[in-house]
């Protein structure tokens, strides 16, 4: 029988990864066992806690990939040069992720640490990197105090998320009639606008 050609640390770490990326995209995060996917890359469950701390570990490097991804599809060239356009193109971008991939895109707001470890530091920079590209490029088409276009980005995000939600758990409907890219659309539209419009201060 013809044997596997041994394998590298860094080659099974990444066979790992990119398994556990496919089970969990077509089943859900509750599909991937340690067990489960020593069988998929054909090595033993030790092998799998030789290249993870454990199944927190393995989940991080996990969402790190997925976050990787996020990023390449949000900031993929070439993107309007007007801001308000791109901000626009931007967020439809993040609502066709969650949908085209939604159990990857659940998985990283799924809490099931057991670990109780602070996060890495790569886990850490690899989430500021996506934020602050996404501050990066949205920033232009909120002109004025950079704190407060920062916070607008923040809120925006923080509801495009919920967009994205309640679209995938098909709970849109209690809210509107419209699908979740023209909803998300509308909500780019309202803040856009809402930047223009002066502010009044009080009496």
């Amino acid at each position: 029988m013809e044997r596997k050609a041994k394998r590298s640390h860094a080659e099974m770490t990444a066979e790992a990864v990119d398994t556990a990326y496919a089970i969990v995209g077509a089943e859900g995060i509750t599909a991937l066992t340690i067990r489960r996917l020593a069988e998929a890359i054909d090595c033993s469950v030790g092998t799998i806690y030789n290249l993870f701390l454990d199944f927190d570990d393995l989940e991080l490097h996990l969402a790190v990939r997925v976050v990787g991804d996020m990023r390449a599809r949000l900031f993929a060239e070439p993107l309007p040069d007007c801001p308000a356009d791109r901000l626009r193109l931007i967020a439809a971008r993040y609502i066709a992720f969650a949908f085209e991939r939604p159990r990857l895109w659940s998985m990283l707001f799924s809490d099931r640490s057991s670990s109780g470890r602070p996060l890495p530091q790569w886990y850490e920079t690899a989430v500021a990197d996506l934020v602050a590209t996404a501050v990066a490029r949205a920033s232009e088409a909120f002109p004025g105090d950079p704190t407060e276009g920062r916070e607008r980005i923040e809120v925006l995000w923080a509801s495009l998320h919920g967009i994205a939600a309640l679209g995938l758990s098909g709970k849109l409907g209690f809210v509107t009639a419209a699908s979740a890219p023209t909803l998300a659309d509308k909500l780019v539209l309202t803040f856009l606008a809402g930047a223009e419009r002066p502010r009044t201060t009080q009496p």
